[in-house]
């Protein structure tokens, strides 16, 4: 008789290690790599994608399956455990109540270590590792005992909408459990971390989360830094100056930056020279699209997209011109610099001694903050560059001269052009 119920112990422990390995593998597996299997033609592909788009039911099923055999081992496996202990534990010099306590607790500690240890962490730890394959084995076994436990199941499930709902409790279902943008970025750095995905890869899907709330503001070429031509200027007068600064699109004004007539490309310019070098800039320029300052940067894309253009002016409340903006400056917002065949490579923190670099005021604050690991340098004010930065908080004593420090970090101040920090040097004290 004991050994029936050894056998039936055994038999409960396995079937508990199968429903903890589906439990766990149907949480990990990927949809899209089932949907792969079966478009390979894996039989059992399109019964486990069943399974997966119907999670809330299956996992119910498994934590059913777990709870019965668990139940039935704690009820038998105690009891034929201390049989088997009691001679034992008898030979001891321990009174009769004393040898009783200590068997029950051997054998409660016996059946548990065992049912966790080979029920539970082993097929938890496979079925994580090996998600598609489990998946895959037990679709249909968890299937059949889905439909046979059907009305059980949903009563279960039902009891704990109404037990919540008492207490305040919102039951999410797997239609509802979506992951928030810092969740996503969370599982990407994870992924980065074990190496599932490249660092590129991680930096493209955070600039991406970016890249939706950014204002075009903060990517422009601001109005002081803008090079431009001039309305009555040739095609013959044009182009040197178009190569000596090294764009390939330029704005045309007629009198000032405000002015803004349009704006003309170096390709189309050298196809006019070849015809009329002579020709006025008036002639040549295309109609740029206008944006505000404070339109979100996908907008502009959108907008650029649909007009065929790869430049635009961006304006203020008031109608005057603070900056332009292109197509280059916005795909370089996912996907980093992008050096074309006219741009000159350019260290953004230039090294000019000991500790000592020298950068832009329109380089990004994220930038600084990284490369000298300065995690209070934040701008409660939400500028982006680190010229921003300095206007934000010390905006009455932004001069060129002016000094502080962040963190051992001292940043002087070596150019400014009408308020706007163009030139810092920075020189890491610590040690």
């Amino acid at each position: 008789m004991i050994g029936v119920k050894l056998i039936l112990i055994a038999v409960m422990i396995y079937i508990t290690a199968l429903f903890v390995a589906a439990e766990f593998s149907l949480v990990k597996v990927r949809s899209s790599k089932l949907e792969q299997l079966e478009a390979n033609g894996e039989k059992n592909a399109k019964l486990a994608l069943h399974l997966v788009h119907h999670l809330d039911d299956y996992l119910s099923a498994c934590q059913l399956g777990i709870t019965l055999t668990t139940l039935i081992i704690g009820g038998v496996g105690e009891e034929t455990v201390r049989s088997l202990l009691a001679p034992l534990i008898g030979q001891l010099p321990l009174s009769k109540s004393v040898s009783l306590t200590v068997s029950l607790i051997l054998s409660y500690f016996l059946v548990t270590f065992v049912e966790v240890v080979v029920g539970e962490l082993l097929p938890k730890s496979y079925s994580i590792a090996n998600s598609e394959k489990v998946v895959l084995a037990i679709a249909k076994p968890l299937h059949i005992f889905y439909k046979m436990t059907y009305l059980f199941i949903k009563l279960l499930n039902h009891s704990a909408n109404l037990i919540g709902k008492a207490f305040g409790i919102h039951m999410i279902g797997e239609a509802e459990e979506t992951l928030s943008e810092e969740e996503i970025i969370l599982v990407a750095a994870d992924s980065l971390d074990k190496g599932e995905i490249n660092k590129e890869e991680f930096e493209y899907l955070s600039n991406i989360f970016e890249f939706d709330e950014r204002q075009v503001k903060e990517i422009m070429t601001n109005r002081l830094d803008m090079k431009v031509l001039d309305y009555d200027m040739t095609v013959k007068e044009a182009i040197p100056k178009i190569l000596d600064v090294g764009y390939s699109r330029f704005p045309v004004i007629k009198e000032s930056k405000d002015e803004i007539m349009g704006y003309v490309t170096l390709q189309q310019l050298v196809r006019t020279s070849y015809i009329d070098d002579h020709r006025l800039l008036a002639e040549e320029v295309a109609k740029p699209i206008v944006v505000m300052e404070t339109m979100v940067v996908k907008d502009v894309l959108k907008k650029m997209q649909e007009d065929h253009k790869h430049i635009a002016m961006v304006v203020d409340e008031y109608g005057g011109t603070v900056g332009i903006v292109t197509i280059e400056d916005i795909v370089e917002e996912i996907v980093g610099d992008i050096q074309d065949e006219l741009d000159t490579e350019k260290e953004k923190i230039q090294s000019i001694g000991k500790k000592e670099y020298l950068v832009e005021g329109k380089i990004e604050l994220d930038e600084i903050r990284h490369f000298f690991n300065l995690d209070d340098m934040e701008d409660p004010n939400g500028n982006v560059t680190l010229g921003g930065y300095c206007t934000s908080i010390y905006p009455s004593e932004v001069e060129k001269g002016f000094s502080f420090e962040v963190e051992g970090v001292v940043f002087t101040i070596l150019l400014v052009r009408q308020t706007v920090v163009e030139k810092i040097k920075i020189k890491d004290t610590r040690k």
